[in-house]
């Protein structure tokens, strides 16, 4: 039971360990979207603002224009491809968690029921050392007399064995 536990949560740390790293490659992906964005617009901002661009400038930056929107582009399929990649990483992540949860669990009943079980044993082992006297007595000897008790009047309970009599459901 041990064993499955400590394995569960290595994989519950391995598992941290690549969600986060996918954390940071999509990080890193975001970056480049924005980063690729962010140069096209400039790119585009300087074309409409420079009326008097020479032919071979604009030429260059139109051919830049598109390697950026290629990139661009590139780089948000990418951005969805590790969006997923994280989102089941996680999910995969969560489920671990529970799994482990519920080993947690499970590994504490057995605990609770090995401690318990034990404390039965030795409560069956134990001499008798109680402060009242035993519930059976061990020999004849000990049995106080029944008939020497208490000698007293007997009930209508006590001569018919069925309980009282009542005068309507007696027989005659």
């Amino acid at each position: 039971m041990q064993s499955r536990l400590d394995r569960a949560t290595r994989l519950l740390r391995v598992q941290d360990r690549m969600r986060q790293l996918a954390e940071r490659e999509l990080a890193n992906v975001e970056r480049r979207v924005q980063a690729a964005d962010t140069a096209q617009a400039d790119l585009i901002r300087a074309l409409n603002e420079a009326s008097a661009f020479h032919e071979p400038l604009r030429a260059t930056a139109l051919h830049r224009l598109k390697n950026l929107a290629v990139t661009a582009q590139e780089a948000r399929a990418e951005r969805e491809v590790r969006a997923r990649q994280l989102l089941d990483r996680a999910t995969q992540h969560k489920r671990t968690e529970h799994w482990v949860g519920r080993l947690e669990v499970e590994q504490q009943r057995a605990r609770e029921k090995r401690d318990w079980a034990e404390r039965l044993d030795l409560l069956s082992r134990a001499p008798a050392e109680a402060s009242l006297p035993p519930a059976k007595p061990v020999s004849a000897a000990d049995e106080p007399d029944v008939s020497a008790a208490a000698p007293g009047p007997a009930g209508p309970e006590d001569r018919t064995g069925r309980g009282p009599t009542h005068p309507d459901t007696s027989t005659p």
